[in-house]
């Protein structure tokens, strides 16, 4: 039987709702998306792909790498998924989803179970929706599209689900890259508001913890005075993304940006900060206490401070790679319109484009980004038009890269 567009639209619509109410939430102690991961290598399987399926601890060079995230934490049942279709020596091109999600912030403001996976108002509703589990059914879509075709492949597509993305920085495409992945290029099915990201930008966070309780009064003044601080430096430094594809990134005016959170040790701060190409870090450290110790003054030693290791590097890929190419033909194809090309804020790609050798493209199939349903955000929802195009657009790039010399 042929299968028509209206049956990968209900697909796509099937597979998004289905991953989403399999809860695959990482942590800063561990994850739980072995479940998620076997349903995806079973999935493959029926497509008829070379399927392999590890797990951290079969690449006994990961826990030891320096860009290891959190080695001694929890990675048993976190496998990692590949699913190969044609020719085992072929070039290749590598397509890959994360399948772990955020924990649920702001529980109070969920007015839908963030597990329910339900579609609503031409949107679907739960947790990881837009970040990424439409990528995972983006993935699997294409898969389906690839074999339905009929048409002998004469290049390699590697498919790919990681894990450990929102919390181990780079630890799903470390996985990856130790594995032993080999491509001509990468597209990375995690971006947002519809844009292809050729690169991104570094950095990490600091920690500010308190030595001693704090009162309530006295921890809101100084987040107040961290948050003008950091403001006024983020609009000096908006000057230094003054470069090509990065001159839009949506972070410019915002590269530091305060959190007040807390957890089992009790409140704290934190400085999430972006790097730009070039920049020393010991140098943007300097830079950065000093700022906390000039607006604290003599209240900053009543904090600790740690950063999160290891830090995310910024990454720029060759602009005469193919891949950037035909993504950015069939999304003027599909949608009509010129697409932004851009770079992201922190992102993972940076692993495979700068210590793999595999430039590595991103695209997100969600227009509104950050916006209320957007990734990380209560409500989170993925519109099935944006579900659709997204899909279209990077199928069209796959299918071209296949038929190029």
């Amino acid at each position: 039987m042929q299968t028509t567009t209206q049956d990968y639209k209900a697909q796509l619509v099937d597979y998004l709702g289905h991953f989403v109410r399999i809860r695959s939430r990482s942590s800063a102690s561990g994850g739980e998306e072995g479940e998620l991961q076997q349903l995806i290598a079973n999935i493959m399987r029926r497509t008829g792909a070379r399927v392999r399926v590890f797990e951290p601890c079969d690449i006994p060079e990961f826990q030891k790498h320096s860009l290891c995230h959190g080695p001694t934490r929890q990675y048993s049942n976190r496998p990692t998924v590949i699913g190969e279709l044609g020719p085992e020596d072929a070039p290749a091109l590598l397509i890959m989803a994360h399948s772990d999600t955020v924990q649920i912030f702001e529980p109070d403001r969920w007015t839908v179970d963030p597990f329910c996976g339900e579609l609503r108002d031409g949107s679907i509703y739960g947790l990881g929706a837009s970040d990424d589990k439409w990528g995972l059914a983006t993935m699997l879509t294409i898969m389906q599209a690839v074999q339905d075709s009929g048409k002998p492949l004469e290049k390699k597509l590697i498919f790919a689900s990681t894990i450990d993305e929102e919390n181990g920085v780079g630890n799903g495409m470390l996985l990856l890259h130790l594995a032993g992945i080999k491509a001509e290029a990468a597209l990375y099915l995690d971006s947002r508001c519809m844009a292809i990201n050729v690169g991104c930008l570094g950095g990490s966070n600091l920690y500010l913890r308190p030595k001693e309780p704090l009162s309530k009064e006295q921890f809101a003044r100084d987040v107040r005075l961290l948050t003008n601080a950091c403001e006024t430096l983020s609009g000096k430094r908006a000057i230094l993304f003054e470069r090509p594809f990065y001159d839009h990134n949506l972070i410019r005016d915002t590269s530091l940006i305060v959190y007040e959170r807390k957890d089992d040790q009790g409140p704290f701060i934190f400085v999430a900060f972006y790097t730009l190409p070039g920049e020393d870090a010991a140098t943007f450290c300097t830079q950065l206490e000093t700022l906390i110790d000039d607006t604290l003054c003599g209240r900053a030693s009543a904090y600790d401070k740690s950063y999160r290791r290891p830090w995310f590097e910024p990454a720029l890929i060759p602009a005469g790679t193919p891949l950037l190419r035909f993504l950015t033909a069939s999304f003027r194809a599909v949608l009509g319109v010129d697409p932004v090309v851009s770079t992201i804020s922190k992102q993972d790609s940076f692993v495979l484009s700068n210590h793999a050798g595999i430039p590595t493209v991103s695209f997100g199939g969600k227009r509104k980004g950050m916006s209320p349903g957007g990734p990380h955000t209560p409500n989170e929802c993925m519109e099935v038009t944006d579900l659709w195009d997204g899909f279209r657009v990077a199928q069209a790039a796959v299918f071209d890269w296949l038929k190029s010399s």
